[in-house]
């Protein structure tokens, strides 16, 4: 949290009226921070001649407490990152893209009277909404036919909003929760899931039934519908330990299936309602379905070979725009745009095609093309979205390049890797890297290999075989970072080696040696740091950054209070959104009359990982969540409790609130927008809770200034 930006009103700046108010001293530094200093000069700086789009672009990439010493120099710089939202822009920037866009379909969809009664909950000042709006109004024609108003500000809105809602919820000394709802559920709850937009809860029973609840004003939440689903490990990946559920939410809606013939659609409704707008009851059970990106499109496979995509109206409606079927069973997926899909066949051992892409032509119906080679039925979408098919064979991997319009392959490239069969071919999240999985034959010892794209048409070979761990360890997969630029691979559990894509288009490889052995290594999601949690007598979590120069340092050791050596602690940790903090805690068997305590360490202006506070609880620990803003943690106890900590307007963490229950507390969340808390507590009970602000200044909170 950074301070607020005030202005120096002691003298002139140079011969701008615009920028009167500093004091003309050239030796004295009104401010310093991450080797900037902003030192008042009698000549015009050359920064103030800039127009005002590349002066913003500039400001933008600061880091924020920079952005804040600039505008302590003059009233103009003051005025134009007010005015321009630069300091949201570059928050906002730091956040991890899936989180950025969430923010954005929340933003999109929110009405007038929605964003009063948010705001609401953390400031008494009811123009901060009007403030908001009056800066982002949606363009108007005026007689002659020409806008009125800048596309510009509406594209930034979800920034000064979210940016906005961490000012006021640090101005906030203390939370009152409001308990809005208990819901005492039999048979037993398996999990809770909030809506993007926070309006509707999901609560799914170890029955595999599941209730949507909405919430339709003044904090009363109702059932609203209820839906059969099942789980299931996905079988391409035998190590994972996580359950697949035929539960998808994208957009507004929502596609659920059962484990035989029926599949539903629901809306969730700006009024916050949620209806039922498709029931479909299939003559075959149902294999697979899948909902494009923005919800408008759901595609079903059924064990007859039928292949059925249906479409949105945008009036509530849904049409069958696509029936195909040929007797073979196929799974069928979207490309992130929507507009083909990608079906399989159910086993890869099946005689017969060997995939088939589907295409959205102009008349919004479907044609299908069939890709024959025999390797292609382990044919996946690349995750950038672009026309890139990538699949593999024991044999082989290969790279398909495919007319988006009608699907045709273009081109195939072979990635061949000598006398080792393929396992598995995994891309980057950006589409240029591909790392492929391989065994030699007649032995256990597994190898990776790198392929990078050059930007024309040639895939590469970028590094030689590289052993990695022989078991199938889900925690310790190889892994693409976020930004592609980093590959995390292990050979065993002591070590760990991470591949860094240099300005030359080479990996160059990093290994770094553990004291102890591993349970998990993940990046941070902005890519520049990795932790590692090691569990045992000495459990702990590791954090390395990244230097730039393919190098990996050491930046903190982070040991939660362990309770008695007589225990194996297993170890948990997560950053946060925005990256810039992290949280670690230890789980164990219940041993009362001891303190549990969870650790959170941040990053300062220099890069270093620094103690910024412990949670303690009278129970172990059994969860620990940032907010999605990175603004609050919930952590959830045994002990029947879950504490809530939030920044402050100095950047500090400080108990904000704690929700009692009268059973232990398995775990707890936010909404994305952080309005509300759902917890679950013993085996059967789910509470809603709002938070509401408690003993807040008025005048505090309008000048905090929210940023990393």
């Amino acid at each position: 949290m950074a301070l607020s930006i005030t202005e120096n009103n002691n003298g002139r700046y140079g011969s701008s009226p615009e920028c009167a108010g500093v004091t003309p001293e050239a030796s004295r530094c009104v401010w310093s921070s991450s080797g900037i200093s902003i030192v008042p000069d009698e000549d015009q700086s050359a920064l103030l001649k800039l127009p005002q789009i590349p002066m913003c672009t500039l400001l933008r990439c600061l880091p924020s407490r920079d952005i804040i010493a600039i505008a302590k120099t003059c009233k103009f710089f003051h005025q134009v990152i007010t005015r321009e939202h630069v300091l949201a822009i570059r928050w906002f920037a730091t956040l991890a893209e899936h989180q950025q866009n969430q923010f954005k379909e929340i933003a999109r969809g929110i009405s007038d009277h929605d964003l009063l009664n948010w705001l609401e909950q953390f400031t008494t000042n009811t123009t901060v909404a009007d403030e908001l709006l009056s800066q982002f109004l949606p363009e108007q024609i005026k007689d002659d036919g020409l806008k009125t108003s800048e596309p510009q500000k509406k594209k930034y809105f979800p920034h000064a909003l979210f940016y906005k809602v961490g000012q006021l919820m640090a101005g906030c000394q203390q939370f009152e929760p409001v308990l809005e709802k208990r819901i005492f559920e039999k048979p037993e709850v398996n999990d809770v899931s909030f809506s993007t937009h926070g309006n509707h809860l999901v609560i799914f029973r170890s029955s595999n039934t599941a209730t949507i609840l909405g919430c339709t004003g003044n904090g009363q939440w109702h059932e609203q519908a209820g839906f059969s689903y099942h789980s299931w490990r996905n079988p391409e990946e035998p190590a994972s330990t996580t359950l697949m559920t035929s539960f998808i939410a994208r957009g507004r809606h929502v596609l659920t299936w059962d484990d035989g013939h029926t599949a539903k659609i629901f809306a969730y409704n700006p009024d916050h309602s949620c209806t039922e707008q498709l029931t479909t009851v299939y003559e075959d059970r149902i294999i697979s379905a899948d909902l494009s990106y923005d919800g408008h499109q759901a595609v079903i496979t059924c064990d007859d070979g039928s292949i059925k995509i249906h479409s949105w109206d945008g009036a509530g409606h849904w049409t069958l725009t696509a029936d195909m079927a040929d007797g073979m069973c196929w799974k069928a997926c979207f490309n992130s745009d929507g507009s083909q899909v990608l079906a399989r066949p159910l086993s890869p051992w099946t005689p017969g095609p060997s995939a088939k892409i589907l295409s959205q032509n102009d008349e919004g119906g479907w044609t299908s093309e069939t890709i024959g080679d025999p390797s292609a039925k382990r044919v996946r979408f690349n995750p950038n979205g672009n026309p890139l098919l990538m699949f593999g064979s024991r044999e082989m991997a290969k790279i398909l390049r495919l007319n988006k319009k009608d699907g045709n392959t273009m081109e195939s490239i072979r990635l061949n890797n000598n006398d080792y069969s393929i396992m598995h071919a995994t891309a980057s999240p950006d589409g240029r890297h591909v790392f492929t999985v391989n065994q030699k034959p007649g032995t256990r010892s597994k190898t990776l290999t790198i392929f990078s794209h050059d930007g024309i048409d040639n895939w590469t070979g970028k590094t030689d075989h590289i052993p990695i761990f022989e078991d199938n360890h889900p925690d310790l997969s190889p892994q693409f970072s976020p930004d592609s630029c980093h590959v995390m691979a292990t050979e065993d559990l002591r070590s760990l080696d991470i591949l860094s894509y240099d300005e030359h288009g080479n990996w160059i490889k990093k290994s770094i040696l553990l004291q102890q052995k591993m349970k998990k290594a993940f990046f941070s999601p902005d890519s520049s740091h990795v932790a590692v949690t090691m569990p045992d007598y000495g459990a702990c979590c590791c954090i390395y950054g990244y230097d730039g120069a393919a190098s990996w340092i050491k930046k903190a050791t982070i040991s939660p209070k362990h309770v008695h050596d007589s225990e194996l602690p297993k170890i948990e940790a997560s950053f946060s959104a925005d990256s810039c903090h992290i949280v670690s805690f230890c789980c164990y068997e219940e041993n009362l009359n001891t303190e549990y305590e969870a650790e959170i360490y941040g990053r300062d202006e220099h890069g270093n990982w620094r103690p910024r506070a412990t949670v303690t609880h009278n129970g172990p620990i059994n969860s620990a969540r940032f907010n999605a803003n990175a603004s609050l943690l919930v952590t959830a106890s045994a002990d029947g409790t879950a504490i809530i900590l939030g920044r402050n307007p100095e950047g500090d963490w400080e108990k904000k609130t704690v929700l009692k229950h009268a059973d232990p507390v398995q775990c707890a969340d936010f909404s994305a927008d952080s309005r509300q808390v759902v917890t679950l507590s013993g085996k059967y009970t789910v509470e809603i809770w709002r938070l509401v602000a408690a003993g807040m200044s008025l005048d505090d909170t309008m000048h905090v200034e929210f940023s990393p």
